[in-house]
C-alpha cells in the first residue's frame, strides 16, 4: 500500500512541476492537458511498476547471477572499489552503450517491436506519455543495462543514482516543450530530439536511439535533428487500442511489423 501511495504521490509531483512548464513553454500549443489516452497513462505510470519490478528483479537477478560464472570477481571488486562519482561516470556510460544497442533491437526486432510498439502508440507526446510502455519492454530493456552494470561490479548507490537521472531525464525527453537547446546538439538529448524518434514522419523513422547521449547516433548513423522543423505528427500506423488492458494484451495478438 506505501509503494502505490508512493506512485501517487510521484505523479502528483511531476504533474505539478511539467503541467505549468508545459503550458507556458508548450511546443505544440493545441494540446490539452488532459488528452485523449490521459487516463490509460495514468494507469501505466500506477500499476506497471509493481510488474516490472517483481518480475524484472526476477529475470535480472537471474541472468546476473547465471552469467557471474562467466565474469571477473577482479574486475567486479577493481570497479567498486573506485570513488562514487567515477564509478557513476562509468555505469552511465555503459548504460548508454547497452542502452542503445538494446533500444534498436526493439525496433528491428518484430517480436520485441510488438511490445515497444506500445511506447510510439502516444499521438500526443508529453510527460506522461513517457510512462506508456509495456512491462515486458521494460524488463527487457532493463536487464539488458542492468545486467552488464551488475557484472562490472557498480555498488548499489550508482545503480540507484543512474536510475533517478535516467527516469528524469526520460520525462523531460518526453514533455511538449520547445526548447531546442542548440548548444547540446549532438551532446546530451534534448525534447527536440527524441521528439523526432517518437515522431511518424518516414524521414525520421528508425532515428534517435540514444537515451542520454546522441554521439552513439552520430557514430552508428541514426541520427536526425532538423533545427528548423517540428514534427506534428507521432504515433504508428499500426491499430493499437486506447485502453490500458488492451495495450497489454496487443502484443501477443499483433503481427510482426517493425520498428517505425
Amino acid at each position: 500500500m506505501n509503494l502505490f501511495a508512493g506512485q501517487i504521490f510521484a505523479l502528483f509531483l511531476l504533474f505539478v512541476v511539467f503541467t505549468p512548464l508545459e503550458r507556458t513553454f508548450a511546443l505544440h500549443k493545441d494540446k490539452k492537458v488532459f488528452r485523449k489516452g490521459f487516463a490509460t497513462d495514468v494507469l501505466h505510470i500506477l500499476f506497471n511498476r509493481f510488474i516490472v519490478d517483481l518480475a524484472g528483479f526476477l529475470v535480472i537477478v537471474t541472468l546476473a547471477v547465471s552469467m557471474t560464472l562467466y565474469s571477473s570477481q577482479l574486475l567486479r571488486d577493481l570497479v567498486a572499489s573506485q570513488p562514487i562519482w567515477l564509478q557513476f561516470i562509468e555505469a552511465v556510460a555503459t548504460a548508454n552503450i547497452f542502452g542503445y544497442f538494446a533500444h534498436r533491437l526493439t525496433h528491428s526486432v518484430p517480436l520485441l517491436w510488438r511490445f515497444h510498439a506500445i511506447h510510439h502508440s502516444s499521438e500526443n507526446l508529453d510527460w506522461l506519455a513517457a510512462a506508456r510502455t509495456h512491462p515486458i519492454d521494460q524488463i527487457f530493456s532493463r536487464a539488458m543495462i542492468f545486467v552488464p552494470l551488475f557484472l562490472l561490479g557498480f555498488t548499489q548507490e550508482v545503480f540507484g543514482a543512474y536510475l533517478i537521472v535516467a527516469v528524469l531525464h526520460g520525462v523531460f525527453l518526453h514533455s511538449n516543450v520547445r526548447f531546442k537547446f542548440k548548444f547540446l546538439r549532438g551532446i546530451v538529448a534534448t525534447p527536440h530530439y527524441h521528439h523526432w524518434h517518437h515522431s511518424n514522419h518516414p524521414e525520421a523513422a528508425n532515428k534517435n536511439f540514444a537515451g542520454q547521449f546522441p554521439i552513439l547516433d552520430l557514430l552508428f548513423g541514426t541520427y536526425y535533428f532538423p533545427e528548423e522543423k517540428t514534427p506534428h505528427i507521432y504515433g504508428v500506423n499500426e491499430r493499437i487500442p486506447r485502453g490500458y488492458l488492451g495495450q497489454l494484451k496487443y502484443p501477443f495478438s499483433a503481427g510482426t511489423q517493425s520498428g517505425s
